[in-house]
């Protein structure tokens, strides 16, 4: 399943998404992602969570997964284990960012759990994504097309220390550093319109691109 896609749609803040299923693909709605959803007329099929901020609960399919308020997983990541267990490897995640600052960063923290199971996710906002690469690269112009020149792109050491850090085809490149999860040195680079990379040779690296807004 390396082509297939898993979608999963959270109860955060919503985006536009122009989404093509192709065969195979997964969509799973994580509690209030299934009224996210509804407004997009996107099936949903999975659809799973405690529930506590669905809006329209008589509209939840019969075959939905419900677990307890208190557990140890976020919504996100049940939905995340159910795409592994199910074997995606790409996941592309629409409500997982905005509102509550706590969860995001858990979803980050989501991401980073992908990562060490061999898999990318990404969250995705109107303006700006993120991404997570663990002992890896990520492309940009050829897997992910958002090199728009002006555009930025920052890079954040989630682990202790990343070694091998090596940035190309952007406006400031690096060749085989270390970066560390106490200095901010990959803030704001910025794309060119080349086809551009980031790889990390031990580490995991925390990507962020989007539009510069103000």
């Amino acid at each position: 399943m390396d082509s297939e896609i898993c979608y999963i749609f959270g109860a955060g803040e919503q985006s536009s998404c122009n989404i093509r299923l192709s065969a195979g693909d997964l969509v799973i709605a994580a509690d209030g992602g299934f009224d996210y959803l509804k407004e997009i007329g996107l099936r949903a099929d999975i659809v799973l969570g405690d529930f506590d901020s669905v809006m329209n609960h008589q509209d939840l399919p019969g075959d939905f997964l419900r677990y307890p308020k208190e557990k140890d997983d976020t919504d996100m990541m049940i939905a995340l284990k159910e795409g592994l267990a199910r074997g995606y490897k790409i996941f592309r995640i629409y409500g997982g960012l905005g509102g509550r600052l706590d969860h995001t960063l858990a979803n980050i923290q989501a991401l980073t759990f992908l990562s060490g199971n061999h898999a990318r996710g990404t969250l995705y906002s109107d303006n700006y994504a993120i991404s997570v690469v663990t002992d890896g690269t990520i492309s940009f112009g050829k897997d992910i097309p958002d090199n728009v020149p002006g555009n930025i792109c920052s890079v954040f050491s989630l682990s202790d220390i990343s070694v091998g850090v090596t940035i190309q085809g952007m406006k400031y490149e690096l060749d085989g550093v270390t970066l560390t999860n106490g200095f901010p040195l990959g803030v704001s680079n910025e794309f060119t319109g080349r086809k551009s990379f980031i790889h990390v040779e031990k580490g995991t690296l925390a990507v962020y691109w989007g539009i510069v807004s103000g």
